[in-house]
């Protein structure tokens, strides 16, 4: 028998009602990162890859943006990651990044939010945090595919049953889970779920309203407007005041010398 805490395509799968994302779920016991599985099974996919949902029990290769390691133990955290497969985009990738970045973020916070009683904020570019500690992070990587079509890879990781012990001390800042942030004992796939749920209804369709409700309900979820921060671009440092977030150009902050820059989530470092 499958222990409770396991995730199955079975118990994921079962009853859920969504039009692209998690049309197929395939659940691994080990891979070397969720978002290279998922890249490597695109042509024995073909054209099932659209919407697939790739989970994982442990990573042995996991990772975050700009090359970190992403390190959870075995059955501790969702690790998954689900296929978009689309026509080149008339933009440049980055722009195209910078809005789906902040989908997945909005949409995994919703999520949590929905099956949960903890209410993570979003902390620009493609994190979760519950006050000062890091919950979940997200990371988009593309290929391009064959006849015109470019597959995304969007990776979302969120620690779920960690307990203090379970974060390497060299972590170089707070972590948390849900188990450690929750009064009530946490389901990782009821939160998988939920989550496939909430990126398939902001990713299924995008009306003309898609980019305003975006902006408006990352506004709500996150903490970040008016705070200061230091960006790194190109290796160079730039602080400011966060002004606000265009969903295609990225963070606009007021900059000490007067000023004023947007900068991509792609190319940019937050300290």
């Amino acid at each position: 028998m499958t222990p409770p805490h396991r995730l199955t395509v079975d118990a994921i799968a079962r009853g859920l009602d969504v039009r692209r994302i998690g049309r197929r779920v395939l659940v691994f016991d080990d891979v070397d990162s969720t978002n290279t599985h998922a890249l490597d099974r695109l042509r024995e996919l073909g054209l099932n890859a659209d919407g697939t949902v790739l989970f994982a029990e442990h990573q042995a290769a996991g990772r975050g943006r700009l090359g970190r390691r992403w390190q959870s133990p075995r059955g501790a955290s969702l690790l998954m990651t689900a296929l978009l497969v689309d026509p080149r985009p008339g933009e440049t990738a980055g722009r195209t990044n910078a809005r789906l970045t902040l989908v997945v973020a909005v949409a995994v916070a919703e999520a949590i939010r929905s099956c949960t009683d903890v209410e993570p904020v979003i902390r620009w570019p493609n994190d979760l945090y519950v006050g000062d500690s890091k919950l979940a992070g997200m990371l988009i990587e593309t290929r391009d595919w064959t006849n015109g079509l470019v597959a995304t890879a969007v990776g979302i990781g969120v620690n779920c049953l960690q307990q203090p012990g379970h974060f390497p001390p060299d972590l170089g800042r707070p972590a948390t889970s849900l188990d450690m942030a929750s009064s009530r004992p946490v389901d990782r796939v009821a939160v998988a779920r939920a989550i496939l749920m909430q990126l398939d209804r902001r990713l299924a369709v995008q009306d003309a309203n898609f980019d305003s409700d975006i902006h408006a309900t990352w506004k709500h979820l996150s903490n970040d407007i008016g705070q200061r921060v230091t960006l790194v671009e190109s290796g160079i440092e730039h602080t400011g005041r966060i002004l606000d977030l265009d969903p295609l150009d990225g963070l606009l902050l007021q900059l000490d010398t007067g000023a004023r820059r947007a900068f991509a989530p792609n190319t940019t470092t937050r300290l």
